[in-house]
């Protein structure tokens, strides 16, 4: 184990915790909840190294607080469009201070989610034993 692995791996570690620790406030500020209407859907494309192309379909809605309309969109794609349904409804969960800041179910733990991963990167990579190459 050498003191680069162990530093880097330390790195991962660090903006993991930061990473979860924004996640969390964020839930934590978007306590408040209502019922948002899906008004559109965001297509989203992407193409790999093969050339293959892989859509997301995210849900655009629009939800009403203290009388004041506002917009978001989801941050939980599908890959089907028809699983969204335009008319519809979804849960919304928004900052009442600062009613603008919203996500959707699901989205609340997308960071807490990455900031794990980060940390087991973080773990295995400080663990390796990986003789750097310094040219």
């Amino acid at each position: 184990m050498t003191s680069t692995n162990i530093l880097v791996g330390a790195g991962f570690i660090i903006i993991g915790v930061v990473v979860i620790i924004l996640g969390i406030r964020k839930n934590i500020k978007c306590s408040g909840r209502t019922v948002g209407r899906i008004i559109g859907v965001r297509e989203y494309q992407e193409t790999d190294d093969d050339g293959f192309n892989y859509y997301f379909y995210y849900p655009q809605f629009e939800y009403v607080v203290n009388g004041q309309i506002y917009r978001g969109e989801g941050n939980k794609g599908y890959s089907k469009s028809r699983k969204i349904q335009i008319g519809g409804n979804i849960k919304v969960y928004y900052n009442p201070k600062k009613p603008n800041e919203n996500f959707t179910k699901g989205g609340g733990f997308i960071l807490p989610f990455i900031g794990i991963m980060l940390i087991i990167v973080g773990v295995i990579f400080s663990s390796l034993h990986i003789e750097w190459v310094t040219l």
